[in-house]
């Protein structure tokens, strides 16, 4: 009787022995491999600031390892999927880039300007120094200036993004803001007519709405 119970018992072990096999051959790819994948990825990361607007060029970008488990969702892992599109917010030196960050190619620059919002420019006065601390992103108050009759100065517009700036050496500097259209309409006019100067804000402290 005990005897007879050995051939089953062999055919148990045996069992046993090829479904483990099974169990950890399906684990594998699930567990092992998406580890090893990321760990041996290359992701493309920005290798100086991209300015919101600004069109990717491949001097901008460089290639680095992942070595922190699962890649972020859309990151990007080719320079080539980057270089030419446009930032769609302001991108720091070492970040890495995903595809939501970036517009395609054929979009433009504007692509960066938010939906409802209006890019204006501006040429403010006496405000170099100021506009060497601006950067895409920086946020300023603009304030009018007028010199007919009794000087005076009133602040148009608090807390407004600038978008870009030209710092031009033979003429006044352009600064780009975005602005709603009601506050486009009245940038437009007192840069048409009188004195624009800039007031840089620190980024921490925002206007109340």
């Amino acid at each position: 009787m005990k005897r007879s119970l050995l051939p089953l018992f062999g055919v148990a072990f045996v069992a046993a022995l090829a479904a483990t096999g099974i169990f950890y051959s399906l684990l594998g790819p699930h567990g092992g491999g998406i580890s090893g994948a990321s760990a041996n990825a290359m992701v493309v990361v920005a290798a100086r600031p991209i300015a919101l607007g600004a069109v990717v060029r491949p001097e901008d970008l460089k290639s680095e390892p992942w070595r922190d488990g699962a890649l972020p969702q859309g990151a990007l892992r080719l320079a080539g999927e980057a270089a030419g599109r446009v930032a769609l917010r302001p991108i720091g030196a070492g970040e890495i880039l995903t595809a939501n960050v970036l517009a395609p190619a054929a979009a433009g620059a504007t692509a960066a300007i938010p939906p409802g919002m209006r890019a204006v420019s501006l040429h403010p006065v006496d405000s170099h120094g100021v506009v060497a601390l601006l950067r895409s992103g920086s946020r300023v108050d603009v304030q009018v200036v007028s010199t007919r009759g009794e000087p005076s100065a009133r602040r148009l517009l608090e807390d407004i993004e600038v978008l870009s700036v030209d710092r031009a050496e033979a003429q006044r500097p352009v600064v780009t803001v975005l602005a709603t259209p009601e506050q486009s309409d009245r940038l437009a006019l007192a840069d048409a007519l009188g004195q624009i100067r800039l007031l840089a804000r620190n980024p921490a402290e925002r206007a109340a709405r």
